[in-house]
């Protein structure tokens, strides 16, 4: 009898030994995801004060260097006869054309695949079905809803500045087609 007692003691303490290493194990795992997880989302804050900084310099065009440029080149129309007008017209023109392609570095430097990066995956997961749906399971979702709405935000801050772009065009198509 003292034999089986041995033996279920035995039993019992590699059970428990068992659980306890399968325990840890998936605790280190859940660590490392719950860490990788957390570098994604502070990646995409990062990002996100990027994009806001570059709606702060969009907001700022449309609401004092467009009206400006509008108003010197409508003068400039008015007026053919003033090189200075003519000078100023032009400079504040390239002033905002400089300003708009610093605003379009700045909107290309914010890269959705930086977040999913930074939760230690492929750059490429979210466009490679089997990544993504790999990354999915193993609990990923999130990070790749986060590079989605940088992506998006990203993607309407480039048309709305590619639309910005073709205004100062037109101006400067206007000045330079008066006579």
């Amino acid at each position: 009898m003292s034999w089986i007692r041995v033996a279920a003691a035995i039993g019992v303490v590699v059970g428990a030994g068992a659980g306890l290493y399968i325990t840890t194990k998936y605790l280190q795992n859940n660590h490392e995801q719950v860490q990788r997880i957390r570098n994604a989302k502070r990646k995409y804050r990062d990002l996100l004060a990027q994009l806001s900084e570059s709606k702060k310099t969009l907001n700022r065009i449309d609401s004092m260097l467009l009206p400006e440029a509008e108003q010197v080149v409508e003068l400039q129309t008015n007026v053919t006869t003033d090189s200075r007008i003519d000078e100023k017209s032009r400079k504040v023109l390239l002033e905002i054309g400089e300003e708009i392609l610093r605003l379009m570095e700045n909107i290309d430097s914010v890269a959705p695949a930086l977040i999913v990066e930074a939760a230690g995956l492929e750059p490429w997961t979210e466009h490679d079905l089997d990544l993504k749906q790999s990354a999915i399971r193993q609990g990923y979702g999130v990070v790749l809803e986060l590079a989605g709405d940088v992506r998006a935000i990203r993607k309407s801050l480039i048309q709305k500045a590619e639309r910005r772009a073709k205004r100062i065009d037109t101006l400067k198509s206007k000045l330079e087609h008066e006579p």
